[in-house]
């Protein structure tokens, strides 16, 4: 991207990002209702990759 020129909302890349967020809120909450669950170390991963995930498709939804 240019230097002061704005991007578009892509609604597409949103709707992904979005889906990508919801799988991983499943997952995180496998995650955390499973004692001893396998993935508990990578837990700080999956809830980093989920903000970035929702916080992109929040970025690029057209906004009225």
């Amino acid at each position: 991207m240019a230097w002061g020129r704005k991007q578009e909302p892509s609604e597409a890349f949103a709707a992904e990002e979005q889906n990508r967020a919801d799988g991983l809120a499943k997952r995180i909450g496998e995650i955390t209702s499973t004692p001893q669950h396998p993935s508990t170390g990578s837990l700080p991963h999956y809830q980093a990759a989920y903000q970035n995930a929702s916080g992109n498709a929040a970025a690029n939804t057209r906004q009225p």
